[in-house]
């Protein structure tokens, strides 16, 4: 009998770097993942970081409505969807054995453009640590060592210091501005995020060791094959 890891090979992603991990998700990752959510993302004094606060929707489980029903659609279908063509990596980030964040990965036309776009958090009970700044060296490290990508971009709303410090330890450069809209349950409001950009001459990698394990089948997913760089 065929494993997971052999039906959808993302699976067997394993990025680690001293006591931080990251995976794939999957569906055993998800009572872990709610709780974490609940405990709270958003750092009080900061500007929502997210496009959608997702994060403060009433909390309703076995509901159709409400938290963690609507993120359950949007996690699947980052699976159902993932194709060469356009694809999404939802990496939970271990500490210590500890579910604390998530990492994001996001490509569209990779093979023509080796343009990969990031996006992270973490708990709010989880910050201080350098995780952060770890897991997002991690994910960068991958798209350009592993996936061959000459850039990943990020971004994040005007005035989130936290953020903007993470991405410049990473190496990330200003990239310009854009006025964007954010919704919230009351009402739509409009905001200015800061784009920033990472390419591996600036990249400032992690100072331990990292391993990766599953890179080869993610890239034969990807029909990337022979898209390894060394490091």
């Amino acid at each position: 009998m065929l494993t997971l890891e052999e039906i959808f090979p993302p699976f067997a992603l394993r990025i680690a770097c001293g006591p931080v991990v990251l995976s794939v998700l999957r569906d055993d990752d998800l009572p872990e993942l709610v709780e974490l959510v609940r405990s709270g993302i958003q750092v009080p004094d900061l500007p929502m970081p997210f496009l959608r606060d997702w994060h403060e929707e009433p909390f309703a489980p076995g509901s159709p409505d409400g938290f963690p029903t609507t993120s359950l659609g949007w996690w699947w279908t980052q699976r159902a969807t993932f194709a060469p063509d356009e694809w999404r990596l939802a990496l939970v980030v271990r500490r210590d054995d500890v579910l604390v964040g998530m990492q994001d990965m996001h490509a569209k036309d990779f093979p023509q453009t080796r343009h990969v776009m990031t996006g992270s958090w973490l708990g709010r009970a989880h910050h201080g640590q350098g995780t952060g700044t770890l897991m997002r060296q991690m994910a960068v490290g991958f798209a350009f060592d592993e996936l061959g990508a000459d850039r990943c971009e990020s971004g994040y709303i005007v005035g989130n210091h936290a953020s903007a410090a993470v991405s410049r330890k990473v190496g990330y450069v200003d990239n310009g501005r854009r006025r964007i809209v954010q919704h919230t349950r009351q009402s739509k409001v409009g905001t200015d995020e800061q784009r920033v950009v990472v390419t591996s001459t600036s990249y400032v990698r992690p100072g331990d060791e990292v391993t990766v394990d599953g890179a080869d089948g993610v890239r034969r997913f990807l029909g990337l094959e022979g898209g390894r760089r060394d490091a």
